[in-house]
């Protein structure tokens, strides 16, 4: 089972080109046999598929992955609130949640102004370069990051990227001390994403929201607006009950805009 799902993780980060076996074999450090019999098992039930050079991930995922999301409160409370805010709505909004060292995204709004990113539902960045990664780690102290990031290389997507334990310290510091993480050209050049973390809910899972935004088009004045608009979302999203109320309002706000 365990071998099973490092296959999975794998093709993942790999989708969607193909990896061959003797490439999930050298990166598992297992042998070619016995990973072609867990990958046989996982292409005859539909978690894997063989692809022209190699294998990908299958349909049974997407089926699992749906499963999953339709249970998710923020996920549906995020779809619903995300179109109603005054003027983050304009833009990619996007909701994510912590696995390890990375961000999922869950959930993406694409407003009027929105981007075309490698960022679409299911994919999976370094926690360390995107705003609601940052805003999520913000929520944990110095020593639960240190020991999450113990031995971990920092990928470097570009010049701007964390490249160690230190440098992502001292950017949490700032990002609780303004309320907001700042992905300023770390993930991709050019573009700006502002991230809120979400409330801890009684699940125990760590969500954030963040909009996206070519650097070129955001000032102070912006950037504040934006902010408040996560914060506005955040907090709708870890109390539903007030939800409706929080979407009304939003709605009359967006008449001033």
């Amino acid at each position: 089972m365990l071998r099973a799902v490092r296959v999975l993780d794998e093709l993942a980060r790999d989708a969607p080109q193909s990896v061959t076996l003797a490439e999930l074999s050298r990166r598992l450090g297992a042998a070619k046999a016995s990973l072609s019999y867990v990958l046989e098992a996982l292409v005859e039930t539909g978690f894997v598929r063989r692809g022209e050079r190699g294998f990908v991930l299958g349909r049974r995922l997407v089926e699992l992955g749906g499963a999953y999301l339709v249970g998710v409160d923020e996920v549906s409370e995020f779809a619903s609130l995300a179109q109603s805010l005054p003027v983050a709505a304009r833009e990619t909004v996007q909701l994510s949640t912590l696995v390890g060292q990375e961000v999922v995204y869950l959930a993406r709004h694409d407003g009027t102004q929105s981007l075309r990113l490698g960022t679409d539902v299911g994919r999976r960045f370094p926690a360390s370069c995107t705003a609601t990664g940052k805003a999520i780690l913000a929520l944990m102290d110095d020593a639960r990051v240190g020991a999450l990031y113990a031995g971990y290389t920092f990928p470097r997507r570009t010049t701007r990227s964390i490249s160690t334990l230190d440098g992502l310290l001292a950017d949490l510091a700032r990002t609780r001390e303004r309320g907001f993480a700042l992905d300023d050209e770390e993930a991709n050049e050019g573009i700006v994403c502002l991230g809120v973390a979400v409330p801890a809910p009684a699940s125990g899972e760590l969500f954030g929201v963040s909009v996206t935004i070519l650097k070129a088009n955001l000032d102070d004045y912006l950037r504040d607006l934006l902010v408040t608009d996560l914060q506005r979302l955040a907090g709708s999203i870890a109390h539903p009950l007030r939800s409706v109320s929080r979407a009304g309002q939003a709605r009359a706000l967006g008449s001033v805009f």
